[in-house]
């Protein structure tokens, strides 16, 4: 199943509220996620793995993992390019069809 990470400083409320648009986003489209709450630390464990990152910090592009800016749903300005970011995202992810979680 596909895993997108939310990713706040904290991993708490910031990212609670951004998951909960995500998910109701991600099932408005008929598709199935694990949407988690992580850190930047979570990030960097060798264990962590995601298909996508929705962050409200800035993360360095050597994670590997396909990043997509939350602060649009944090600040309640123009939803729709997140939204539009993570349908794209997602798109290239089914195109790549079913690998692994990326790191």
């Amino acid at each position: 199943m596909l895993t997108i990470a939310i990713v706040c400083g904290a991993g708490i409320a910031t990212s609670a509220l951004i998951a909960d648009q995500v998910r109701d986003h991600v099932a408005s489209r008929g598709r199935e996620a694990h949407v988690v709450q992580a850190t930047v630390m979570d990030l960097l464990s060798p264990d962590f793995r995601a298909d996508l990152v929705v962050s409200t910090v800035d993360l360095p592009d050597a994670l590997g993992i396909p990043q997509v800016s939350g602060m649009p749903l944090l600040l309640g300005t123009s939803a729709a390019v997140t939204f539009d970011d993570i349908d794209r995202l997602l798109a290239r992810l089914d195109a790549d069809e079913g690998g692994e979680p990326r790191r």
